[in-house]
């Protein structure tokens, strides 16, 4: 159904709201030509785009038959007046302003109404449907900005104009499927207005924030935690496998701590120490280091000439960074079983070598001395 099929108090009062429209278009498009600075022609062109623009639009864009603008000549007429006045009138102040938002404002609702109304009469889809309202009521501006070089008002910066227009399409729809097509092309125009007018003296304005992306937010927050947890799990199935370390291991610790022992042994004797007190010594040195294995440090390890080797798991330095920030992870308290298993790891490095071995056992005894004295 299209607007003439409505009740005809609604199609005159469309019909002259949008006459009226598109003369004071005209009149806009013209007062932003004098302030380019353009001669008489760039009044007519920039008044014709702002006036009729949106409708040629949608009229192409349809195509379905002779553009609106082109075979009613009042529009054109109106246009062209429009720019006539704006020429020989300078239009400024409070006054004008507040008769350019409010006047462009209300005839851009009434306009997105008779797009989508036209589009639902050729039988577009819904969502084409709401493109010809939006088209319809905001075309005209943008193809204007865009001839004068100008960034279109609809992108950003400005009171919105097509969420509005988008609301007033789909009221329209909706009236139109429920049979309700004359009343929702009133209200539809009306809830357009009424968001202006939020946007208007609410200062409501669509966020332009470029840095707003909370997928990159979400990813960075969930490939950090999964790579915290991933190394989490890997130093505790460190700490039991330390736990549930096989007995030949430990067994092989203590055959190269008794071997180094048994070569210290045989040094103290060729220094002329009793041979049952280099041993006895010996044996207490290692019931003390069976005991207090868990307690050997770092700084004893590296007294023994070994730096802490970094152990560095399969997912370490493994993460995902859309927003250009590596994971700050380094500040951390070290994990107690990430740092014993480190001391265990360092450990079996010095056992496998007998001049560490040796080195260890000079440094862990006086240690030991020192303990006990």
């Amino acid at each position: 159904m299209s607007v003439d099929q409505v009740d005809p108090l609604i199609s005159s009062i469309y019909y002259w709201f949008d006459i009226s429209g598109v003369l004071l278009m005209g009149i806009i498009g013209g007062t932003l030509a004098r302030q380019l600075g353009y001669d008489i022609v760039g009044f007519f062109f920039i008044a014709m785009l702002s006036a009729l623009g949106g409708g040629m639009l949608r009229d192409v864009l349809i195509n379905q038959g002779t553009v609106a603008a082109m075979s009613q000549p009042e529009y054109l007429i109106l246009a062209f007046a429009g720019a006539l006045i704006a020429r020989f009138t300078y239009f400024k102040g409070r006054a004008w302003e507040f008769l350019q938002s409010h006047g462009d404002a209300l005839v851009s609702a009434l306009w997105a109404s008779t797009g989508a109304a036209k589009a639902i009469q050729y039988g577009l889809p819904i969502l084409p449907t709401i493109m010809m309202g939006v088209f319809t009521a905001t075309g005209g501006g943008m193809i204007r900005d865009v001839v004068t070089g100008r960034e279109p008002a609809v992108f950003g910066g400005n009171q919105p104009t097509v969420i509005p227009a988008v609301a007033c399409a789909v009221i329209t729809l909706i009236g139109n499927a429920t049979g309700y097509l004359a009343l929702a092309m009133i209200l539809g125009p009306v809830v357009s207005f009424v968001m202006f007018l939020f946007g208007y003296y609410g200062n409501w304005r669509i966020s332009t924030d470029s840095e707003f992306a909370p997928v990159n937010t979400t990813v960075n927050a969930t490939a950090a935690q999964v790579a915290h947890l991933a190394r989490k799990a890997e130093h505790k199935s460190r700490a039991v496998a330390r736990e549930l370390e096989p007995t030949r291991v430990r067994s092989w610790r203590h055959r190269q701590m008794e071997q180094a022992l048994q070569r210290r042994i045989e040094a103290d004797i060729k220094k002329g120490k009793r041979p049952a007190d280099a041993r006895s010594d010996a044996d207490e040195f290692l019931t003390e280091f069976t005991t207090q294995f868990p307690a050997i440090d770092a700084d004893t390890l590296a007294a023994a000439g070994v730096a802490p080797a970094t152990d560095e798991g399969i997912l370490d330095g493994i993460g995902v960074d859309f927003s250009g920030d590596s994971y700050a992870d380094d500040a951390a308290a070290p994990d107690p079983a990430e740092t014993e298993a480190m001391h265990a790891d360092m450990l079996d490095i010095i056992l496998s070598d007998e001049a560490l071995t040796d080195e260890l056992i000079e440094r862990l005894v006086a240690r030991y001395n020192q303990k006990g004295s």
